[in-house]
């Protein structure tokens, strides 16, 4: 049976591990995207159980601590919006990694000011850079220095799970098609996955004679040496074979 307890005792604990906070903080701002613009995001919003659950704004006690999180435009009087809520997110996800709140203050309205003129404290040097800019970024107090949701958040800490799952892995695609390499692009930027996108099949011999791929994508119909004859130069390399070659027609 899965204990539901509130963010708030889980951080009562002590310093998250990066990993598990990577997974909750995806979670999170999945949960978050879902409510378009939440508003009023602190640890005790998030209840974490196998799921993360994010309470809609005005269900959770202890109101007079989203000062800690909230963004520099939320504490000077303006209307919540999602890069106001990116901030939360970020200052939460701080607080888990690091044991305390992101700016310093002897009391709440401390802090509040210290959040509106001051830059954060230094995160634990063993918190991983990339995961450390991703906060660093959520936190700036320039909405436009953000991101622009916390989808788009969700999306880099998805990418930072996947470069740490699949570490170095390379796609190859080929296609002559722009609207097709661009939607591939799309994906592999969202996953985090290094991706050599090419528009002939001439391009494709090239870039597989400088680099190995876990994964290939070929379109058959290409100029400048088709994916037939990329099949034909192949048959006769396979130490540049990619591990997993899928052809795509039609």
């Amino acid at each position: 049976m899965s204990v539901s307890e509130p963010l708030t005792a889980l951080i009562e604990r002590g310093a998250v591990p990066a990993e598990r906070v990577v997974r909750l903080g995806r979670e999170i701002a999945e949960g978050v995207a879902n409510m378009g613009v939440h508003g009023e995001l602190w640890p005790s919003t998030i209840i974490v159980t196998d799921d993360v659950v994010v309470v809609m704004p005005g269900g959770a006690e202890d109101r007079s601590n989203y000062g800690y999180y909230a963004a520099p435009e939320r504490i000077l009087g303006k209307l919540a919006t999602q890069a106001s809520d990116v901030f939360s997110i970020g200052a939460i996800l701080f607080h888990m990694l690091a044991g305390r709140p992101p700016f310093r203050g002897d009391t709440p309205a401390q802090v509040m000011m210290a959040i509106c003129t001051e830059s954060p404290m230094d995160l634990p040097a063993d918190v991983p850079p990339e995961l450390a800019a991703i906060i660093k970024r959520c936190l700036s107090r320039d909405p436009e220095g953000r991101y622009a949701s916390a989808a788009v958040l969700r999306d880099a800490l998805d990418g930072m799970q996947t470069r740490r799952e699949y570490p170095g892995r390379r796609v190859l695609v080929a296609d002559d098609e722009p609207d097709i390499r661009d939607a591939y692009a799309r994906v592999a930027s969202r996953l985090g996955i290094d991706a050599d996108i090419v528009s002939s099949g001439r391009d494709a011999i090239s870039a597989m004679k400088s680099h190995r791929y876990d994964l290939a994508l070929l379109d058959l119909n290409m100029p400048r040496l088709s994916g037939w004859e990329v099949l034909d130069f192949l048959r006769n390399r396979s130490d540049v074979r990619p591990r997993r070659l899928f052809i795509i027609t039609g």
